[in-house]
This record gives C-alpha cells, sequence and structure tokens, in this order.
C-alpha cells in the first residue's frame, strides 16, 4: 500500500508539473508533505494526514499580518492557525501591503 500511494504522488508530479499546479498555502507543499509522511510513519498514518490537510488546504483562509512580531499568520477554514515559518512564500506579500492588524 506504501508503495502504491509513493507511486500515486509520483504520477501525480509528471502528470501536474508544478506551474501547472495551484499554489499551495503551506511552505511544504501537499504532496511532498504526503510523501514525506508515507516514508517515514507509513501508509495508514499518511492517509490520515492527507485528510487533515485536504480539509485545512481548501479555499477559506485569511492572510493576517501581527504588527507585535512583525510576522503573519494565516487563518484557515477549519479554523487552525499557521505560523509565519509554515505559510508558503507565494502567499506572504511584499511588507509594504497594510492588512488587518490581529
Amino acid at each position: 500500500m506504501k508503495i502504491l500511494l509513493l507511486g500515486i504522488i509520483h504520477s501525480y508530479w509528471l502528470i501536474f508539473p508544478k506551474h501547472k499546479r495551484k499554489p499551495c498555502v503551506f511552505e511544504e507543499s501537499c504532496s511532498k508533505y504526503i510523501y514525506r509522511v508515507t516514508n517515514e510513519k507509513g501508509f495508514f498514518f499518511a492517509i490520515y494526514a492527507l485528510r487533515i490537510r485536504f480539509n485545512q488546504c481548501r479555499p477559506g483562509y485569511t492572510l493576517y499580518k501581527n504588527e507585535q512580531n512583525n510576522s503573519f499568520e494565516l487563518y484557515l477554514k477549519d479554523g487552525s492557525i499557521v505560523s509565519n515559518e509554515k505559510i508558503s512564500k507565494t502567499l506572504l506579500p511584499p511588507f509594504n501591503y497594510n492588512y488587518k492588524v490581529i
């Protein structure tokens, strides 16, 4: 099962090159994250991680700038918060934009 899941992820990477995929909100893309979890912990942990990531990674997130420590936080649709280090750099704006302050 583990090899099958890794093969599916490899196929996904071949069929959909990086420039044709939707950008991920996380620094480590969902497919790379699931690939890593599959290698480290096995198939069942990977399926569980995929389910959690899929619920978090859907449209409906809001990016906030935290003025206290000059960083960003990403509030996801499911209510979880992603810290500045884990947010994809493609989502982080240049620092001259004004964002909601939390």
